[in-house]
């Protein structure tokens, strides 16, 4: 569907670096990374806005490395939604069907279809400033969907929402995807928003891409110790192999692991949800230890317990529940373990 192939691109402090990546029919597929790592520069770059300094991009096999925005077929919804202010809904909405030469009785049905989709019949004669996040959000989709486009960018879709339209907007980009089959790129550093709705996608840092593949590949089997973090692993620390374990580095605390780890592998994480409290008799784990209780932190509806072992702090994540049920709190001394499954070595 879209290939970019050593796509570079120079501006006077930042760079893309040799970004090579293929997204497939239908995808949702998410470029994921920090702050300013040059995944919104990218989007533009594949619209067309900016030019690549060098490298190709095609799509659906045409090269369209130069070709003009507006003959690119692709649409793009930025992360504060861009709507003209001076113009109600229903303008927004058609703003772009003339210079796409769209036919008034097409543009019309899909208006109408959008409207109706989107749960826009109320306010079509609003204009931006009484309109909450929300509404906006979707008059921005309605705005590029009507354009009909083979692939859907989308910068950072639910930044700018509030936590009560979030859920709703991730429901709502969903449906999207899955109703009209369109391949949608969404840039965003929200890992567990990506989870939920991309398929596929790749991880950039400083304008390089670290990994692609499948989400939950990337997700589960992270290449490297920056990787691992980005995606919520913990316990992240150089390993040395041992026989059918792994011995942490420096510190004799042996691993039981699922499988070895590759000729390449030095550092082992541990995801910190996988990590379970347990009675100190317990032998349902391989891999069981006490800890001491250094720290307790929130972290929503869940708390992050940091463990302290003779030699290694673990960092376990267990539902506020368990303050109340087991008693948890700063100096107790409990057990816990985990499974040689939930163990990854990269």
């Amino acid at each position: 569907m879209i290939q970019l192939n050593h796509i570079n691109l120079t501006l006077p402090e930042f760079s893309l670096k040799d970004i090579t990546l293929e997204i497939q029919k239908n995808d949702f597929f998410s470029l994921i990374g920090p702050t300013g790592s040059g995944k919104s520069l990218l989007l533009e770059g594949m619209m067309g806005l900016i030019p690549f300094s060098s490298g190709t991009m095609f799509l659906e096999n045409h090269d369209i490395t130069t070709l003009a925005v507006e003959k690119r077929n692709l649409a793009l919804v930025y992360q504060d939604f861009a709507l003209f202010p001076h113009l109600d809904v229903t303008q927004n909405i058609f703003y772009g069907v003339s210079y796409h030469k769209i036919p008034k009785l097409t543009a019309q049905k899909r208006f109408d279809a959008l409207v109706s989709t989107l749960g826009l019949e109320k306010i079509t004669k609003r204009r931006p400033q009484h309109l909450s996040g929300g509404e906006k959000q979707r008059i921005a989709l309605a705005r590029s969907l009507i354009l009909n486009p083979n692939v859907l960018l989308l910068d950072e879709p639910l930044s700018a929402l509030d936590p009560i339209f979030h859920e709703d907007a991730k429901q709502l980009l969903k449906k999207i995807h899955d109703d009209l089959e369109i391949t949608v790129i969404m840039v965003s550093h929200n890992f567990s928003d990506v989870l939920y709705l991309a398929n596929r996608g790749a991880i950039i840092k400083n304008g390089r891409i670290m990994q692609q593949g499948d989400i939950m590949s990337i997700f589960e089997q992270p290449n490297s110790t920056f990787t691992a973090s980005f995606v919520g692993m913990k316990n992240i620390t150089p390993i040395c192999r041992q026989n059918n374990h792994i011995v942490i580095k420096d510190i004799n605390i042996e691993i039981a692991i699922s499988h070895p780890p590759g000729i390449n592998d030095t550092y082992m994480g541990i995801r910190p949800e996988d990590i379970s409290l347990t009675a100190s008799s317990s032998n349902h784990f391989k891999n069981c230890f006490q800890g001491n209780i250094t720290k307790i932190t929130s972290h929503g509806i869940f708390l992050n317990i940091y463990l302290q072992t003779e030699n290694f702090q673990f960092e376990a994540i267990w539902p506020r529940s368990y303050l109340r049920d087991h008693g948890l709190d700063i100096g107790k001394t409990v057990a816990f373990g985990f499974h040689p499954e939930s163990v990854h070595t990269f």
